[in-house]
């Protein structure tokens, strides 16, 4: 079948595909490679839509992580002589993995209860803030900032005397929307290479497949095959595990499932429609006698 297809057919045929898997290998071997490179660049444009940008802007965009952060935290300050915070803050995880500690009474690190912490080697992270630094212990191993250092960065930047809740809160609504559509660009384009990668892998599959069979079959081909059944599959389980069910690790291991079971019925029922079309090169091949030494 040398008649290249056009780029609807190919669209057409990735949905087909799910009831006639054969369709998957009529792209992978008349479609053109562009056809697939646009596909999976509109598919990860929609499906990052749906799952990163929807969700997060709903909880941080316009405002909201603002207002979350006003709500939550006490008046604070940080200024040259270190830092202040209204009261007393702490926290734990249900796991009791991670805890902080927001106390700026504590003046330093050799404080009774920052010992404790040290000693007690009860959580994985600890985070605690002071009147004069932020010290984080992660298995064992503690690092600090010193207030004072903070307040000379924020400084060469901002040019203030002294920086309050009120001004963080500034900086988080100038800065919220454009850091969440960075990390979406950057949501979309890791999602496309993580497509190019993960279908070379079920290419790969294909051509054990194809071999197991005794067929002939090109890496293009079965690269573009790979390329539309993970672009339908992958956002159909991502989707899922995003609203219904939050088992990403699960459903990211029964989508490679999916799309290599796709890859050999694809190849299976596309020789069996189209008998020879894949078996010609290889039965020229095996028919072919060693040369007289």
């Amino acid at each position: 079948m040398d008649e290249k297809i056009g780029f609807g057919c190919s669209l057409k045929n990735m949905f087909v595909g799910v009831v006639k898997p054969e369709a998957y290998m009529k792209n992978g071997q008349s479609g053109k490679t562009w056809h697939a490179v646009m596909v999976v660049l509109g598919m990860s444009i929609i499906l990052y839509l749906f799952t990163f940008w929807l969700p997060y802007n709903k909880l941080f965009g316009n405002g909201r992580l603002a207002r979350t952060v006003d709500e939550a935290v006490k008046d604070f300050a940080l200024s040259n002589d270190g830092f202040y915070y209204e009261g007393r803050y702490q926290w734990s995880d249900d796991e009791n993995m991670t805890y902080i500690l927001v106390d700026t009474s504590i003046k330093d690190s050799s404080a009774k209860e920052i010992e404790s912490l040290r000693k007690e080697n009860v959580y994985t992270t600890v985070f605690v803030v002071t009147g004069a630094e932020i010290l984080s212990m992660e298995n064992g191993r503690m690092s600090t900032i010193k207030a004072k250092d903070l307040y000379e960065a924020l400084n060469e930047v901002y040019h203030a005397s002294s920086f309050g809740k009120q001004d963080i809160l500034d900086i988080i609504n100038k800065w919220d929307t454009p850091v969440l559509t960075a990390l979406y660009i950057g949501n979309v384009i890791g999602g496309i290479i993580k497509t190019f990668w993960v279908s070379f892998i079920v290419a790969i599959v294909g051509l054990i497949v194809s071999s197991a069979l005794k067929l002939k079959v090109s890496l293009g081909a079965v690269y573009r095959a790979a390329l539309y059944i993970r672009s339908l599959w992958y956002p159909i389980l991502l989707l899922i595990s995003t609203y219904v069910w939050p088992a990403k690790k699960t459903l990211m291991t029964l989508t490679f499932m999916i799309c290599a079971a796709y890859m050999f019925m694809a190849i299976y029922r596309y020789n069996a429609q189209n008998p020879g079309e894949l078996r010609g090169k290889a039965t020229m091949l095996s028919s072919s006698q060693p040369p007289n030494l």
